[in-house]
């Protein structure tokens, strides 16, 4: 079973466990009555997708029954979903679910229209490091190998990644730090970047640990994105381990990792702090309970989760800002 999917029956389930969650009266009227939209910044099938959906029945049982419905909003490396959720959320009735550093990248960037200041990070979910995949009958088994085929063979390798994301950021730090010619190639989602792979089209792929491990039978992972290894793909060595034989130095362990967080508008925030309390509150309520914590339990997520208010993120996220700065430099 794909484990980035969560069943319809399970989600009727959940909804009626969390029936109880309807003492909280005062959160749907301190919000509105419009639904509660949470805007994905990416399409379907990725770990972002996955888990804003998991949490939004147990959100609407903490929220006493406001509904609350997920949309897919993709493109340009969440800057789509970025904008939508400033038009509408400033009332609190839209939430972003949506990478970090993705996006203080859109911010990087400087065509978004927008700035940091703009948004308030309501809750940090998972700390999920970036995995590097090639197929299991493909002829490099190794870090090693694969640079020195890079090298033998200039532009012959490829790397797909989601495009416009930190996966094709970290994909290009990469490639210049070791001085090699690799295509990186970018595809909508995460999704489409490992079929690539699978299909054959491209060497490689840079994703995320645990949305990746779906494909475990079919790709042997190069390295992991992190201080740690990871229990899901045990192979594989950690990319400062990997890099230090290079010469090469990270800025951090778990450089570009990903930090699935939930974004709402600073405006909102800002003018209705009350509003925004509660639905922080609504949100670690929905978060931590049995819908989440059986699912972590279950898929061994537990070295990934986080699960707690953004706020004391925000000089994480800061920091990865200094370093993407870096990078355009």
């Amino acid at each position: 079973m794909n484990p980035t999917l969560v069943s319809r029956r399970r989600f009727a389930a959940a909804l009626a466990a969390t029936s109880a969650a309807a003492a909280w009266p005062n959160l749907a009227s301190a919000q509105n009555d419009k639904p509660l939209q949470m805007i994905v910044g990416y399409p379907p099938g990725g770990s972002t997708d996955a888990f804003a959906r998991l949490i939004s029945v147990p959100l609407q049982g903490a929220l006493g029954g406001r509904s609350v419905v997920v949309r897919n909003q993709a493109g340009a490396g969440g800057q789509i979903a970025a904008s939508a959720l400033l038009r509408e959320g400033a009332d609190g009735s839209a939430v972003l679910a949506i990478n970090q550093p993705d996006l203080n990248l859109a911010v990087a960037r400087g065509n978004a229209g927008f700035k940091l200041s703009d948004f308030r990070v309501i809750m940090a979910d998972l700390h999920e490091p970036r995995v590097f995949l090639v197929r299991n009958d493909g002829a490099i088994d190794s870090f090693g190998k694969f640079v020195s085929e890079a090298r033998a063979n200039p532009g012959k390798l490829s790397i797909s990644v989601a495009g416009g994301s930190a996966q094709e950021t970290l994909a290009q730090w990469l490639v210049d730090q070791l001085r090699i010619d690799v295509l990186i190639v970018n595809y909508k989602g995460g999704s489409e970047a490992v079929n690539a792979l699978l299909a054959g089209d491209v060497t490689a792929n840079l994703g995320d640990d645990f949305v990746r491990s779906a494909m475990r039978s079919k790709t042997t992972a190069l390295f992991i994105g992190s201080d740690k290894k990871s229990p899901r793909w045990p192979e594989a060595p950690t990319l400062q381990s990997l890099l230090s034989g290079y010469g090469v130095g990270m800025p951090s362990p778990h450089f570009l990792a990903r930090y699935g967080v939930y974004v709402v508008s600073a405006a909102f925030a800002q003018k209705n702090p009350k509003g925004y309390q509660e639905l922080q509150q609504a949100m670690l309520t929905a978060r931590s309970g049995s819908v989440f914590t059986e699912y972590i339990q279950k898929n061994g997520l537990a070295d990934m989760s986080i699960g707690a208010a953004g706020e004391p993120y925000e000089s994480v996220f800061a920091a990865d800002m200094k370093e993407i700065e870096k990078l355009k430099r």
